[in-house]
């Protein structure tokens, strides 16, 4: 026996399978003008659109509550399980998503995942649900987990990326099934990057179209290959490279090859790596960085993917999390660190590994909460290696380790080949206690990794501790 919802002593109940007891539905549904319009089942859990007088209601069943949709309850519709519609809006569960088109909103063909409506490409699936604008929607088909436009192909894993290398997987299919659509894999595209000269760095150009060169393959393999990818509408007459990373024309600014939103060409510049700046706005990875300040804005490019910066306000770094909510793509953003102070924010390694600042430690950007700040003293970095303590501990940054046998109030660094507490040496290049040293007699006898104690001498040879014991005379 499936599970039904019916009205029991003028409330809405929920009797679930193989259970007698009814369950009241909570939210604010009423029996007046009740009604079930769809009911689905993710796992063992049910949810549904229901209705009442009021409206359209959305049914939780993790939760055993409705949420209010819509007033509409006439052409109320439903596709692939939680798209709900009505004539003016488009619904994930009970969620309205901005900007959508319901009366243009379909489901993409030969895909469990696609759907587009005329501003908007939707990706779905069990786990995550994300809107892209980035895409000519005319020319939208779909293949698995591929999506492809006229110009760029897509793949859907954990969320919506470009997979312009891979496009050899799909163009057979393509050819076949779209063969009046002149999309990339058409003998007659009109924006083929055949014939293109380089301009600089990594950008090409035909006489009508740009393009921005990647690589895929491993180059260890030899089989490394270019990937030309085309910048939508660049004005060729005027286009300009600034820096490996950003370009512009008259009309927008590029990063690589996506359109940067709202830069204004005439006043930007180029700050190293991934970060931009025009008049007003600071952008990262070709996002606008939502309240930075420009005047002050300081990136540490020494960081690379880490994307350390900060201004007078706030300290950041990028997150890989949605470009907009609610329901932007998700992809590396810059965004400030909570309750990072940044006027005394301090990186104290080139590479991000270890910050502070006057309340906080940071380990490669996040809050380490569980280290001392009053008592932490970075001891020194040797790539990819990174050694910090504190009263509770030793701590190397590569891997996120804590030395297990290491007291770190008495810890003391000799050099950067040795360091020991009260009962253990500790040496730094193989990342492990000797155990056979004897703590009350070490030091050290050179600065190329040469140590003794009472017993034996120790070098470094090959990256490795070599132990002699010592001559009695």
């Amino acid at each position: 026996m499936g599970e039904s919802f019916f009205i029991h002593k003028d409330s809405v109940v929920l009797k679930k399978e193989d259970n007698e007891e009814l369950f009241p539905i909570k939210g604010g549904i009423v029996p007046d003008s009740f009604g079930v319009i769809y009911v689905y089942k993710r796992g063992w859990l049910q949810f549904a659109y229901l209705k009442d007088r009021k409206g359209v209601w959305w049914f939780n069943g993790a939760k055993n509550k409705v949420s209010f949709v819509t007033t509409e309850v006439d052409g109320f519709r439903v596709l692939d399980d939680d798209y709900g519609l009505d004539s003016n809006h488009l619904y994930l569960e009970d969620k309205l998503v901005p900007g959508s088109a319901p009366t243009s909103f379909e489901l993409l063909q030969d895909s469990p995942y696609f759907a587009r409506d005329k501003n908007f490409l939707y990706v779905k699936s069990s786990n995550h649900f994300h809107v892209f604008d980035d895409v000519d929607v005319t020319t939208l088909v779909a293949f698995n987990a591929y999506c492809t436009d006229k110009d760029h192909l897509f793949h859907h894993y954990d969320a919506l990326s470009y997979a312009n290398e891979s496009k050899g997987e799909v163009v057979d299919w393509l050819r076949e099934n779209q063969p009046e659509l002149r999309g990339w894999w058409h003998p007659k595209y009109e924006k083929s990057a055949d014939g293109a000269d380089q301009v600089a760095f990594e950008w090409y150009k035909t006489e009508k179209e740009i393009f921005y060169r990647t690589e895929a393959g491993v180059k260890a393999r030899k089989n490394l290959r270019s990937v030309y990818n085309l910048v939508r509408n660049a004005d060729v007459a005027t286009f300009e490279p600034l820096d490996e990373n950003f370009s512009r024309d008259s009309r927008a600014v590029y990063y690589q090859w996506r359109m940067i939103k709202g830069a204004d060409p005439k006043t930007f510049k180029t700050l190293g790596g991934r970060f931009g700046r025009d008049t007003s706005k600071i952008y990262y990875n070709g996002y606008c960085v939502d309240r930075a300040d420009p005047d002050s804005f300081f990136p540490y490019l020494s960081t690379h993917y880490l994307g350390i910066a900060k201004d007078k306000d706030h300290v950041y770094r990028n997150q890989y999390t949605r470009t907009s909510l609610p329901f932007g793509h998700p992809d590396n953003i810059l965004q400030p660190i909570k309750g990072a102070e940044a006027a005394s924010f301090e990186l104290l390694t080139e590479s991000g590994s270890w910050a502070v600042d006057a309340g906080r430690v940071y380990l490669w950007g996040s809050h380490a909460k569980k280290m001392d700040r009053l008592s932490f003293e970075h001891l020194h970095e040797d790539s990819p290696q990174s050694w910090a303590k504190d009263r509770t501990g030793l701590y190397n940054a590569n891997g996120r380790r804590t030395v297990k046998g290491i007291d770190g109030r008495s810890f003391v660094m000799l050099n950067s080949y040795w360091g020991k507490d009260n009962t253990s040496v500790f040496c730094f290049v193989t990342g492990s206690i000797q155990k056979t040293a004897d703590a009350e007699t070490f030091k050290v006898t050179d600065d190329v990794g040469g140590a003794e104690d009472a017993t034996y001498q120790y070098a470094i040879v090959s990256g490795s501790v070599k132990k002699t014991k010592r001559k009695r005379g």
